[in-house]
């Protein structure tokens, strides 16, 4: 049977059969078995050198409680000299070699809409998240983070987060790192009392951290109910630093969070490279330009508050988030008023003869108001 007549009864090319005839001469009965169609040699296959140092950076980074994604890894093999692959073939090799688990289709990160400021200090993100401590017990932790370049400014544990506490570490970090022109945070009392309503007639009074930005002029942004993203820098700085928390031993004491927090404060400024940050440590953003400063913002502080003097004398009146207490004396003891509170200063009309009956300035270390002139009495 010649090599037309073979094509043609096993239903293939004239050009197949001469090619096993060929490969038969050389190599007999082989010559029939199946063959991969892979080439003997792959130049764009990742070095093996640099598989090992994929592999390795995955396991060190997961080990200490860091992001251990694919782009930080390429970011590492860049400072050891090495050509990095691109990042799905980092993401291949890590899937490959059982590193990775494959997550459920998320949201396209171009559908997003994303804001940052463009100058260090331009704003600052704030927030709190709870740690348990070795004995389950709760804890708060505050923290403040620069948008423009993901510093990390301040942290800090507490059982309880206070609107005390909100406004005295602002203060630190701010003569540590100067004043930011902007601070966004959510809705949080500690943050803001916007959305308290009316107590007995009188608008809310600004809490201790609102008087601040405002004495500073210091423009507060505050996100918009239910809408998280808002602050999306430091709800993803919080899994960041949850991530490097598990990966310590639980502490036993707030004191002993503390030192963790000021350990992962270093790491996360001065050590690990960030995405967001150009590729390199905060702390290096951070410092790259000059920063930006507070503006001169409006000052107003007018509100409107009706009450009655009580048996003792006294009216109560909410300033800089504390309870103050306005002496009018027995006199005046069941007088229904109006205040009239131009930031300190009050004024104390009778609602029922439109007299003016006592004049105050709250002083802001004091519970107790002494009035500073009597009128009309």
């Amino acid at each position: 049977m010649n090599a037309k007549a073979a094509a043609h009864h096993f239903n293939v090319s004239e050009r197949w059969v001469k090619e096993l005839v060929r490969r038969y001469a050389f190599e007999g009965e082989a010559a029939f078995d199946s063959r991969s169609k892979q080439p003997k040699t792959s130049p764009n296959r990742t070095p093996e050198k640099t598989r090992n140092r994929i592999i390795f950076h995955r396991q060190n980074l997961t080990a200490k409680g860091l992001d251990a994604g694919a782009e930080t890894i390429q970011i590492l093999l860049e400072t050891e000299g090495l050509t990095a692959p691109s990042k799905s073939t980092v993401h291949r090799i890590l899937r490959q070699t059982n590193h990775v688990t494959d997550q459920p289709q998320k949201r396209p990160k171009s559908s997003l809409i994303r804001f940052e400021a463009a100058l260090p200090n331009e704003m600052w993100q704030s927030d709190f998240t709870h740690w348990r401590l070795a004995d389950g017990s709760d804890t708060e932790i505050l923290d403040y983070i620069d948008d423009h370049s993901r510093f990390l400014i301040s942290i800090r544990a507490y059982r309880r987060v206070t609107g005390h506490h909100v406004a005295k570490q602002f203060t630190q970090a701010c003569e540590e790192h100067g004043r930011p022109q902007s601070s966004l945070t959510d809705n949080g009392l500690v943050f803001t009392t916007r959305f308290t309503g009316k107590i007995n007639g009188d608008e809310p009074a600004k809490n201790q951290f609102e008087k601040l930005l405002q004495e500073w002029d210091i423009k507060q942004i505050n996100g918009s109910p239910n809408h998280p993203q808002t602050q999306g820098k430091i709800e993803r700085f919080h899994r960041t630093l949850k991530l490097w928390l598990n990966a310590q031993p639980r502490a036993k004491t707030v004191a002993q969070l503390n030192e963790q927090l000021e350990e992962f404060k270093h790491v996360y400024n001065m050590e690990r490279p960030h995405k967001a940050a150009g590729r390199k440590p905060p702390y290096l953003r951070y410092t790259a330009t000059a920063k930006a400063v507070p503006k001169p913002l409006p000052k107003d502080e007018r509100r409107i508050r009706t009450d009655t003097v009580d048996k003792d004398g006294k009216l109560t009146l909410r300033y800089g988030g504390q309870l103050r207490h306005l002496g009018m004396g027995r006199t005046y003891s069941g007088v229904p008023v109006r205040m009239l509170i131009d930031d300190r200063d009050v004024t104390v009309i009778n609602r029922k003869t439109g007299e003016i009956i006592r004049y105050f300035k709250i002083e802001p270390s004091k519970n107790y108001q002494k009035a500073i002139s009597r009128l009309n009495r």
